[in-house]
């Protein structure tokens, strides 16, 4: 077995989704691997359309109380149109930034290969007369494009969607600035156009510079450059934008930002494309290379699409889930640096001034997800974007939080973007199924209480404790004395109503209180002050529990009723399984049976990141052969009438392209192998391959990491774990759970404790 970490390809990228991604956590850049004409299409994670903004909510507790009013009437539509009546806009759009091409007068080149090493964070290709590499340095903070060739001249050149300003330079530099759009709505609100207002403060402005060094004749233009004589070109790139954070104000100085990055351009040539590379290898490896899968492959020396169409056809080829597993980790690696913006849903690559759902950070799965393997793979320190970002939406929702609802603490609702949106979305007559959902907030503290579990970091309690503070006011008392949510929707999904027709808004979804009991538990656990965590306490005591329908499914709504789409692709309801930790087959074993009926019934298919998700919770809920049918489907090819797979260069398919779903996958192959959620009279249960699919006979893994700061290494053979390594960041005791076994082991700080049964 090998380590599977190159993706292969026999011809170039013909697709925006057959090209092959880059990135440093800021910049990224999407590779077509062209020889006569080649592109690399490049994004910076600062630059979004819009401005900072404020909002108000003049009449939203009226509205909210019209709404709680309606439903206690049962009147679904009333409460549906009062909820609308919150809704605060439209979030902003990520953006591209600019296209950076190579040209040369050479067609059909014999001899090529094209790649993206993993292991290494460049991607190249080769033909009989050349060869490229390209990478994203994140110590030069430069994009780089190595190329050789014999004969003939090449044009560098920059172009963008967006109106990009006279250039200036010399010799072998070029500079430019342009003006993002002042508004750019969703690509699903119809006859509404791109706004370009470049009145000062309305839009982010943005430079690109490049230059190149050659052993050739650089002659420039306005169009770009153009080399004579040559035979190898050092491209680098870099940018600089106005953007400073969520609420500062963006001074829009074009002339300070030309200087910022040709400065960081000049800075990069100087050094040469050998030691810019071997710094960069050196970097992305120092992340990379804690943590190596191996899995059983007959095929790692084929095209990775052909891989993918051939694993689809039957012939089973392990390796190819190892690799995708490691793509996550790249993915994560190239996409969230400390310092950057989060991820956001297709993580730092995008071609469209329109994108997909505004390339948004969708809080109701899709952003959390993008952070599930930050911890379980080794990589806290790209969890470090997130943690940070969430702080600047707490001070964002606060506000919300008091005008719409007049209620304490801080909310966030189904998306956000750079300028920390916090409102409910729409136009006020947006559907409440994905608007009116104000639990965002809720689910990201999640990611505070991990990675306190997994570091030992204690989480921001101006954050976690504000969420929870909302969550109690946000409770209301019903009439049988418990306490619920009104209104409440169950993320994106609808049941039928009275009318016949799908309706949303609700009282006391199982997804809000799952959420909310995960929430105030955990403040419980790890304490505050002592007027919030009795008054969580108590709130618990008035919580319900799931519950299990009559048909044996977990029920997903507060009554038995039908569900308007019976295999929606979420599954909020089920969150205590997982990212919660509080239901499994032995923790709560009727739920457990409950929630895999659930997933049963919403069958085998669905977009990809669904499958992603639904890969993790059969983890959970200790099914191989689920998980395994998951896996099977999350990699079969993407195309028409295919609901998710993946793309030629292993990308997601939603469709379309989403992140989400290739980083959920790498979480949920960690959760395979090792799951340390549950802790047994106050011990860290540690569980060894608890999940393991049945096309896995055998393999390795290296460097996963369990909560209460445990490194871990595993090997199988026959199905059966065959070694062990443990150790520990500090003292600990654990509880290691193996082959049925249970054994307590006191773990010293750095020394191993080794396992060969």
């Amino acid at each position: 077995m090998t380590t599977e970490t190159t993706l292969r390809y026999d011809a170039p990228a013909d697709l925006w989704t057959d090209a092959l991604p880059l990135g440093n956590g800021r910049l990224g850049a999407m590779v077509f691997g062209g020889v006569g004409r080649e592109r690399l299409q490049l994004n910076d994670d600062t630059c979004w359309s819009g401005a900072p903004r404020s909002a108000s909510g003049a009449d939203g507790p009226a509205a909210l109380v019209a709404a709680r009013d309606a439903l206690d009437r049962d009147d679904v539509r009333e409460a549906e149109r009062q909820v609308q009546r919150l809704q605060g806009g439209f979030v902003q759009a990520y953006q591209p930034l600019v296209d950076l091409w190579l040209e040369q007068d050479e067609a059909a080149p014999a001899g090529y290969e094209r790649w993206l090493r993993l292991d290494e964070g460049v991607a190249g290709h080769a033909w009989e007369s050349g060869r490229q590499e390209a990478f994203v340095s994140r110590p030069a903070s430069v994009v780089v494009v190595h190329r050789t060739w014999t004969g003939g001249p090449l044009g560098v050149r920059v172009t963008s969607q967006h109106p990009l300003d006279r250039p200036t330079g010399d010799g072998s530099r070029w500079v430019t600035t342009l003006r993002l759009p002042s508004d750019a709505p969703p690509d699903y609100v119809p006859d509404v156009h791109l706004a370009r207002d470049r009145s000062p403060g309305t839009s982010i402005t943005a430079a690109v510079a490049l230059e190149v060094a050659t052993d050739g004749v650089v002659v420039a233009s306005p169009q770009g450059l153009v080399l004579h004589d040559a035979t190898w070109a050092t491209v680098v790139v870099a940018t600089a934008t106005d953007y400073a954070g969520a609420t500062t104000p963006l001074h829009g100085d074009a002339a300070a930002l030309r200087a910022q990055a040709a400065a960081t351009t000049a800075a990069a040539a100087t050094r040469g494309a050998a030691a810019l590379r071997a710094e960069h290898v050196a970097d992305h490896a120092r992340l990379f290379e804690r943590v190596a899968l191996e899995l059983p492959s007959t095929a790692s020396d084929r095209p990775t699409d052909e891989r993918i169409r051939r694993h689809a056809a039957g012939h089973q080829d392990a390796g190819l889930a190892a690799l995708a597993f490691h793509l996550g980790r790249y993915l994560l690696i190239a996409g969230s640096r400390p310092g950057t913006l989060p991820m956001n849903l297709q993580g730092i690559w995008n071609d469209s001034v329109r994108p997909p759902w505004s390339c948004n950070y969708t809080l109701n799965i899709n952003t959390e997800m993008n952070y599930w393997p930050a911890l379980s793979t080794d990589l806290a320190e790209c969890h470090e974007p997130l943690l940070r970002w969430v702080g600047e939406l707490a001070t964002a929702g606060a506000r919300t939080a008091a005008e719409r609802y007049g209620v304490r603490g801080w909310t966030a609702h189904h998306n956000s973007d750079a300028w920390a949106f916090t409102e409910p979305v729409g136009d006020g007559t947006g559907d409440p199924a994905w608007s009116s959902w104000p639990f965002g907030g809720v689910w990201l503290a999640r990611h505070l209480v991990d990675h306190h579990d997994f570091t030992g970091t204690n989480p921001d309690p101006a954050v976690l404790h504000g969420a929870a503070l909302f969550v109690l006011d946000w409770l209301v008392e019903l009439p049988d004395g418990t306490l619920g949510t009104r209104p409440s929707t169950s993320p994106e999904n609808t049941f039928v109503a009275p009318d016949g027709l799908p309706a949303a808004v609700t009282t006391s979804t199982t997804a809000d209180l799952a959420m909310a009991r995960d929430l105030l538990e955990n403040v419980v656990r790890l304490g505050g002050p002592s007027d919030l965590v009795a008054e969580a306490a108590a709130a618990l005591e008035r919580l319900p529990a799931e519950r299990v329908a009559a048909d044996g499914r977990l029920a997903e709504w507060r009554t038995d009723v039908a569900d308007a789409e019976p295999d929606h692709r979420h599954q909020s309801h089920l969150f205590r399984v997982h990212p919660g930790t509080s239901i499994d087959p032995d923790q709560q074993p009727e739920l457990a049976r409950a929630a895999l009926a659930t997933l049963d019934a919403r069958g085998p298919e669905s977009t990809g990141w669904s499958l992603a998700w639904r890969l993790n919770l059969r983890a959970r809920l200790r099914d191989p052969a689920g998980a395994a049918a998951m896996l099977d489907a999350f990699l079969r090819p993407a195309g028409p009438g295919v609901l998710g797979g993946v793309y030629r260069n292993l990308f997601c398919a939603h469709p379309p392209f989403q992140v989400d779903g290739n980083l959920g996958f790498t979480a949920g192959v960690a959760e395979l192998l090792l799951q340390s959620h549950r802790t047994v009279g106050g011990v860290r249960e540690l569980h060894l391959l608890p999940a393991l699919p049945p096309s896995w006979p055998s393999g390795s893994v290296r460097g996963l990491r369990a909560r209460a700061g445990v490194g871990v290494d595993l090997a199988w053979d026959q199905h059966a774990l065959t070694s062990a390594r443990l150790v520990a960041d500090q003292d600990t005791t654990v509880l290691l759970r193996h082959d049925g076994a249970g054994q307590r082991l006191d773990l010293r700080a750095g020394e191993a404790w080794t396992l060969t049964p």
